[in-house]
């Protein structure tokens, strides 16, 4: 079977994430440790911040699959935290990094698709027509993102209870 190089680079760099700063790791360090040539990743990616966009997006499809197979939206939405409580040293190392700002956004894409194909993939419709629709998956998104990035890295978060307290705020 053929390496994924875009995955031996992504899962290299969450690897080298956990150990130090994110702003630390530069190109030249992580195609090093994934002992691939620069040409290699300039193949796959343009610079790092698209390795972590790229590994966001993958994380998303995997939660998104995941959560498809669950029996309703606090299920779902159990999976999400559970996949963020299992990543928060990741999450907590691109938070920490000057790149902030645009990995908050990449964060709140991320959801908002998330919270979107879950809402499609399961034939729910909202309540409201385009715009309210619009409207509701971004409150969602920016919502989740603040939560989870609030509780990122406690440990002791009740994943079951949170999941309720945000269905009782926007039932689904």
């Amino acid at each position: 079977m053929p390496v994924n190089m875009k995955n031996v680079i992504a899962d290299t760099f969450v690897s080298m994430a956990k150990q130090k700063p994110v702003d630390k790791i530069t190109v030249k360090a992580l195609i090093e440790a994934c002992g691939v040539s620069r040409q290699t990743f300039y193949y796959h990616f343009q610079d790092i911040m698209e390795v972590i966009e790229w590994t966001l997006e993958q994380a998303t499809q995997e939660m998104l699959e995941r959560s498809l197979k669950s029996q309703s939206a606090r299920e779902a939405l159990i999976v999400l935290i559970d996949t963020s409580k299992a990543n928060s040293v990741f999450i907590r190392k691109l938070l920490d990094s000057q790149k902030r700002a645009q990995i908050e956004i990449l964060f709140v894409q991320a959801a908002r698709s998330y919270c979107q194909r879950l809402l499609q993939e399961r034939k729910e419709e909202l309540p409201v027509n385009d715009l309210e629709t619009e409207a509701a998956l971004d409150f969602l998104s920016f919502g989740i993102t603040g939560i989870l990035f609030k509780y990122c890295g406690q440990n002791s978060i009740d994943s079951s209870k949170l999941a309720d307290q945000i269905c009782r705020l926007f039932p689904v």
